[in-house]
C-alpha cells in the first residue's frame, strides 16, 4: 500500500511539473520547479567516495534557495596562514624603544611561509586574516656575556597602536659554584585573536642596557591560524 502511495505522490509531481512547471507542497505559490514550505526530510543517502563526488556543497541562502558552493570558498586553500622560522649563530637583538630593555629578535630563516606572511627584512607577521593564531617562540643560550635576566616574549601590534606584549618568559641566570643550574632555553606561547593586518614579532629581555649579548644562541619560532 505504502508503495501504491509513493507512487501516486511522484506520479502527482511529475504530472503537476509537466503541467505547470511549477510544484508547491504546503504553498499555493510556488517560486521555483519544486517549491516546499516545511522540513524537508531524507531519510537515506547513498555514500560518495571521493574520488567520484563533485567538489561542490550544497547550501541554503537566505531566500531559502539551495545552492551549490565549492568547498574551497568555505575553506580557501592556503589561505590559513602557517609560518616558521629559525635563527642561529649570534643573536642579534633590535631595541624596541617602548618597552625597556626588550629587544627584537631577528630571524635568518624561513622554514614555511607558503602565503609569505612573514617578511624576513623586518621580522614582523602581518596576520592577512581575522581569526585565532596560535604563536610559540623559543630561543636556546650556550652561553650569556655579563647577563643576569633573560626572557623571551611575544609583541602584538593593532594598528597604530604601540605593541603589547602578550605572553613571556624571564627568569634570572644562577650559578652553583661556577657553574650554570638555570635552563639554557625559554619558551613561551599564546592563542591570540587578530584582525588582518595586525602585526606580531618577538624579543628577548636582558637587565642590563646592552642586548647585544648572547652569543652560540638558536631561536625558533611557529605561528599557525587555528580558525
Amino acid at each position: 500500500m505504502k508503495k501504491k502511495n509513493l507512487t501516486t505522490v511522484l506520479l502527482l509531481l511529475w504530472v503537476g511539473v509537466q503541467c505547470w512547471s511549477q510544484v508547491g507542497i504546503n504553498t499555493n505559490d510556488p517560486q521555483a520547479t519544486l517549491d516546499v514550505n516545511g522540513n524537508f526530510r531524507i531519510r537515506t543517502t547513498e555514500k560518495c567516495l571521493v574520488s567520484s563526488c563533485a567538489d561542490s556543497i550544497l547550501v541554503q541562502n537566505t531566500q531559502g534557495y539551495v545552492q551549490t558552493i565549492s568547498k574551497t570558498q568555505l575553506i580557501p586553500p592556503g589561505n590559513r596562514s602557517f609560518v616558521s622560522g629559525t635563527g642561529n649563530s649570534n643573536l642579534i637583538l633590535v631595541a624596541i624603544t617602548t618597552s625597556a630593555n626588550w629587544g627584537k629578535i631577528l630571524f635568518d630563516k624561513e622554514l614555511i611561509d607558503d602565503n609569505n606572511d612573514f617578511d624576513i627584512t623586518n621580522n614582523v607577521f602581518v596576520a592577512p586574516l581575522d581569526g585565532i593564531y596560535e604563536v610559540y617562540v623559543q630561543y636556546k643560550v650556550s652561553s650569556a656575556i655579563s647577563a643576569g635576566e633573560l626572557g623571551i616574549g611575544i609583541f602584538v601590534q593593532k594598528g597604530m597602536e604601540e605593541p603589547e606584549l602578550v605572553a613571556e618568559e624571564s627568569y634570572t641566570n644562577l650559578s652553583l659554584l661556577g657553574i650554570p643550574v638555570s635552563p639554557a632555553t625559554r619558551r613561551t606561547q599564546v592563542i591570540v585573536a587578530l584582525k588582518s593586518g595586525d602585526q606580531v614579532f618577538f624579543g628577548a629581555k636582558a637587565s642590563i642596557p646592552s642586548l647585544d649579548l648572547l652569543s652560540g644562541s638558536s631561536s625558533l619560532f611557529t605561528i599557525h591560524q587555528i580558525r
